[in-house]
């Protein structure tokens, strides 16, 4: 039996509006961006903010939807647009309805796997916030200790392994980049706790 198919194309194209881009330089400016998004949700949705680099806003979307107590991340989702729209900067935000701005264990575990991939895209995941859409208070999955464990040690471990096995060009030159990535993450984390003096605002 012959079978058919039809063929799609989606392409996202950046074009000037005429208007001055709009800046990004904190949390504030990034929750007046977001909070219509959020009107009226009673589950945890996830945002991704695309920037370029110099923080210009080049677009949000919706990333994933989920219950009231957890959301599935698919990693394709976060990375597809921004690549498309050649991007620098992905900031990941996603709401918990209940207000409480802690992240859990399994937001730590997929900003983890973000992160990661981000590095391996060239494509930096600049935070990965919690907001409380009722008071807007907001936490940063980036700032958890747990977080900072794993990127000052666990993954410039797995970077180090990679750099040192029998790879392909290609896995060689991404091993070399997650170490060059990796490096800049903990010295902008080192620096970014110190100048809060270990707590303080996000973004």
């Amino acid at each position: 039996m012959n079978m058919l198919y039809r063929k799609f194309e989606v392409s996202i194209t950046r074009t000037a509006s005429g208007e001055a881009p709009v800046q990004i330089s904190g949390t504030n400016e990034l929750l007046e961006h977001i909070k219509d998004y959020y009107d009226g949700v009673d589950r945890e949705l996830v945002l991704a903010v695309i920037l370029d680099d110099l923080n210009s806003l080049l677009g949000i979307y919706e990333v994933s939807r989920g219950g009231k107590n957890e959301v599935p991340i698919d990693a394709p989702n976060v990375f597809r647009p921004a690549l498309m729209l050649n991007a620098s900067k992905v900031i990941l935000v996603h709401n918990h309805p209940t207000g409480d701005t802690r992240p859990s264990e399994g937001d730590i575990r997929s900003a983890k796997a973000i992160f990661m991939l981000g590095s391996l895209l060239e494509m930096e995941v600049a935070d990965n916030l919690v907001v409380d859409p009722i008071n807007w208070k907001v936490g940063s999955v980036h700032d958890e200790p747990e977080f900072r464990r794993w990127l000052q040690e666990d993954l410039l471990r797995i970077a180090t392994l990679m750099a040192g096995r029998d790879l392909s060009v290609e896995q060689q030159l991404a091993a070399d980049q997650l170490q060059r990535e990796t490096a800049k993450r903990i010295e902008a984390a080192k620096a970014k706790a110190e100048s809060l003096g270990g707590n303080g605002d996000t973004a």
